[in-house]
């Protein structure tokens, strides 16, 4: 059978910490009845010194094992060790000291485990039956193999609850991750489901209903005198059912099937706003939720230009900085007076045709992934709106 791994000792606990108490006391009580009974045969003198100078080491070392607690295992077991090595030399000298062979025995196997703690075990068990052999000369076996036995029966039933233990907390952490990981799963998987909701809801309200209108507009255009009007109707709505349809794929698509061309994506929004588009520095990717914002910003500020500034020349430019990638929108219109409206990242509510609502969902959208919003702009010289997104180097 193979030993137990040598895995870290058992964690203490309330009643585990008791039976060390008893140990420690039982070891101290025993070595000094040991002392006693010893030096009631012998006289302090000789091998006496050497006996009282061992026995003094080992109680000394034990009680500075104590010192600092069972908090500071490497310490403990360093003292434990030592006490161990003055106490083995110490009962082939004088047999009488065997009795706290069982308190120290327990105590070995507080700071040791496996392989380890089972040498330094039999090593107790040996020495106990090497002093009994000297000490009868070799005339009483029975002297020697009974406690011979014994000690390796405990040393080996020890051993193996070691080893029954340390299987069990194998077990006990493998159950705690598979626990871990379920809960994972089951997370994963609702929310998983609630985009799958989310997404069916809006194909059949939004999208449904978008489609319907596009139906009769483009019935209707056909009437005397409708099609210029209703000509931006049939594009804005165009424009609302591919942008659902893109936003229900993208909940039940994995992210990493998402588009993430950047420039492509804005290119074709300036293009059919007849904005100029340009491009600077090195092009990277970002992530999606940065590539969505900025697409959004981009496209608020080309309805913005075109509808309510008049603009005749209109250019968006978007520039890869080393950790950063921005975006501006310019334009020649009437410009406007920039209303005071703060950075928050509260999600924003309209509250009049003057309130800034599109600058505060603008500003709003960038600050959701980090990133700022600046406007420039006067009345009669013209708008400037600069989009910032944050891109880490892992997002290269």
């Amino acid at each position: 059978m193979a030993p137990p791994p040598d895995v870290e000792p058992r964690t203490r606990t309330s009643s585990m910490h008791a039976v060390d108490l008893a140990v420690d006391v039982g070891f101290g009580v025993l070595l000094l009845v040991c002392g006693l009974r010893y030096f009631a045969y012998h006289d302090l003198a000789g091998t006496g010194y050497l006996v009282l100078a061992l026995a003094l080491a080992a109680g000394v070392s034990y009680a500075a094992a104590l010192v600092r607690g069972p908090g500071h295992r490497g310490w403990q077991r360093a003292w434990l060790l030592t006490a161990t090595a003055f106490w083995l030399p110490l009962v082939i000298l004088a047999p009488s000291f065997g009795w706290s062979a069982f308190a120290l025995f327990f105590a070995i196997h507080r700071v040791l485990t496996g392989a380890r703690a089972l040498a330094l075990s039999a090593a107790i068990v040996v020495a106990v039956s090497v002093g009994l052999y000297l000490m009868s000369n070799g005339s009483d076996l029975g002297l020697v193999l009974g406690p011979f036995f014994g000690g390796l029966v405990l040393a080996y039933a020890y051993w193996e609850l070691d080893r029954v233990l340390a299987a069990q907390r194998r077990l006990n952490l493998e159950l705690v991750e598979t626990r871990d990981r379920l809960a994972q799963t089951e997370r994963v998987a609702g929310a998983a489901e609630e985009r799958e909701r989310v997404a069916s809801e809006l194909h059949d309200t939004v999208a449904q209903r978008t489609a319907e209108a596009l139906l009769r507009l483009e019935a209707e255009r056909t009437a005397p005198g409708a099609e210029s009007a209703s000509g931006e109707a049939l594009t804005a709505l165009r424009q609302a059912l591919s942008e659902t349809r893109a936003f229900m794929l993208g909940l039940v698509a994995p992210a990493a099937q998402r588009p993430a061309d950047l420039a492509e994506t804005l290119g074709e929004l300036a293009a059919s706003a007849g904005a100029d588009f340009e491009r600077v520095g090195t092009e990277r990717r970002i992530s999606d939720e940065a590539a969505h914002a900025l697409q959004r910003v981009v496209g608020e500020a080309l309805t913005n230009a075109r509808k309510h500034a008049r603009a005749s020349r209109i250019q968006v430019t978007l520039t890869y900085f080393a950790d950063a990638v921005a975006v501006d929108i310019a334009d020649d219109g009437a410009g406007f007076a920039v209303p005071d409206v703060p950075d928050t990242a509260q999600a924003p509510t309209p509250a009049g045709p003057d309130a800034g609502f599109g600058i505060r969902a603008m500003r709003w959208r960038m600050h959701s992934i980090d990133g700022s919003l600046t406007v420039e702009s006067a009345p009669g010289t013209g708008t400037t709106i600069a989009a910032v997104a944050p891109a880490p180097e892992d997002e290269q």
